[in-house]
């Protein structure tokens, strides 16, 4: 295991936990990283500097991790998936295998992703390495897409840019860039460049100008 410089690891946390395939088997975690009570993080994984957990989060192996992000108490990431820079995933998350979070994504907690596409399946349980990519399918979220409170999005599905996801929002199909849906099916409600700030602290379709 190589663990930066400057890192905290505070108690009960385990680090490089065994995986059943040996290769490529290290974890790898940047500077400044701070790894709370309970945290799991499996061998076989490569994590940024200024990485952050909350208590009792849980990394699989195979995952590539970017720069400054940000993991909630007891959220799990499943195997094999990419996360981009300045990403923040608040507690009691759910990401599957073969998801893609690119650079500054927030989510909010609660929010469940899944990536099968009729469980339970055989094909899922499959060692065969060329058909489980055709049958698991994580979603990807693109940059700066913000997703709310317990939000459900279904296999495959992509979120553009800068998308937002209502809360309790049940996503099951892709969403354009700047999109703004809610609801259970989700549907378009607007777009962010028409959002307001309640507490008027941002114009109006401001809200999200930091974010570019």
């Amino acid at each position: 295991m190589n663990l930066g410089q400057g890192s905290t690891v505070e108690d009960f946390a385990v680090l490089g936990k065994p995986v059943s395939s040996p290769a490529n088997s290290i974890l790898s975690i940047g500077r400044r990283a701070y790894i709370r009570c309970g945290t799991i993080i499996y061998s076989g994984t490569t994590i940024g500097s200024d990485f952050t957990t909350g208590d009792y989060a849980k990394i699989r192996e195979g995952n590539t991790i970017g720069n400054n992000v940000s993991i909630g108490s007891n959220t799990i990431l499943e195997r094999d998936s990419i996360i981009g820079n300045d990403v923040r995933i608040h507690s009691n998350c759910f990401i599957p295998e073969h998801t893609r979070i690119e650079d500054s994504v927030w989510i909010g907690p609660c929010a469940i992703m899944t990536n099968v596409l009729h469980p339970p399946c055989l094909i899922f349980k499959s060692t065969d390495l060329q058909t489980r990519p055709r049958c698991l399918k994580g979603p990807i979220l693109h940059r700066g897409a913000v997703v709310g409170a317990g939000a459900i999005i279904l296999p495959g599905v992509e979120i553009g840019e800068r998308a937002l996801l209502g809360a309790g929002a049940v996503v099951r199909s892709d969403v354009p860039a700047e999109a703004v849906v809610a609801g259970s099916p989700a549907r378009q409600v607007g777009t962010i460049r028409a959002l307001i700030c309640p507490p008027g602290y941002y114009a109006k379709g401001e809200i999200y100008t930091w974010r570019k």
